[in-house]
């Protein structure tokens, strides 16, 4: 009987494996266009058409040119934005713009405080439930501000339409957290839904002048964090890269691997396993 069903158990068995073992590619990265929120110091965004047709040689052309801060959209600050003689954006090393992804949600911290910092507890809270954080991490602090605020305009983003950065608010990072980052974990990249690392009430930075001379990158702007699992991901930052930058735009995705993230176990996952369990034992009998 057992030798019989070996096929069977077999093929299921990799059916199960391949169940749990999918990974999936999450873009994190809001698209560039007119109108985006930016820092009240830059200028807005702007994309010119210079081609769109057919041209005089019997081809069609499409060709277009923008202006923008480097410190536009998605995008990362260099270290040096903030330290002088620290790696500007050419200068820092493609293997750390790469990491462990570690996605750390305060939404419910957040309540009705608009210049909430995320503090030392709250990071800790996630070690408590996830484990310590890995070494050379990427994370992303989930305040939910891009999701609710990013397509609604720049004045909501900003929580002001003066274009005067002591009106701002949005959420940021405690500085007494950051310090404790840079002094008790190996961090690569820090990512934040918001425009700005520091709380929007913020005129001094602290969470730049800590993080950045310590080269840890900041990501502003993060997209679709609610696609991000706690954990099980692997996460890439690839900036535009600008000789002498301070920042730049940039592509920032992940890979979720299904077989280690927080959210592996979904429910179509978990309805295929119970599937192929019935099967093998309808088949065994």
């Amino acid at each position: 009987m057992a030798g019989k069903h070996r096929p069977v158990i077999a093929i299921l068995f990799g059916v199960i494996l391949g169940c749990l073992g999918q990974s999936r590619l999450i873009d994190l990265t809001w698209t560039l266009r007119g109108g985006i929120p930016v820092y009240p110091f830059y200028p807005p965004y702007n994309f010119t058409i210079v081609n769109r047709g057919d041209q005089a040689g019997g081809y069609y052309l499409e060709s277009n040119e923008i202006f923008m801060n480097e410190h536009t959209g998605t995008h990362i600050d260099a270290p040096a934005h903030f330290a002088p003689g620290a790696w500007r954006l050419d200068q820092i090393p493609l293997g750390h713009l790469t990491g462990p992804g570690v996605m750390i949600d305060v939404r419910e911290k957040i309540g009705d405080n608009t210049d909430y910092a995320v503090t030392q507890q709250d990071l800790q809270g996630w070690e408590r439930e996830y484990g310590r954080i890995p070494d050379g991490a990427i994370i992303m602090l989930r305040s939910g501000w891009g999701e609710q605020f990013w397509g609604q305009g720049p004045a909501a983003y900003l929580g002001s339409a003066q274009k005067d950065a002591s009106l701002l608010h949005s959420p940021g990072l405690h500085p007494d957290a950051a310090q404790w980052l840079v002094d008790n974990r190996y961090v690569k990249v820090i990512g934040f839904d918001t425009i700005s690392a520091d709380t929007g009430d913020s005129t001094t930075y602290p969470a730049h002048k800590i993080l950045l001379p310590n080269n840890i990158i900041i990501i502003e702007n993060v997209g679709h964090l609610n696609k991000m699992p706690p954990t099980g991901s692997t996460v890439y930052a690839m900036p535009i890269k600008i000789g002498d930058g301070s920042g730049a735009p940039s592509r920032v995705f992940a890979i979720i691997d299904d077989r280690t993230s927080a959210a592996g176990l979904t429910a179509p996952n978990l309805i295929l396993i119970v599937t192929s369990v019935i099967t093998l034992i309808a088949q065994a009998i």
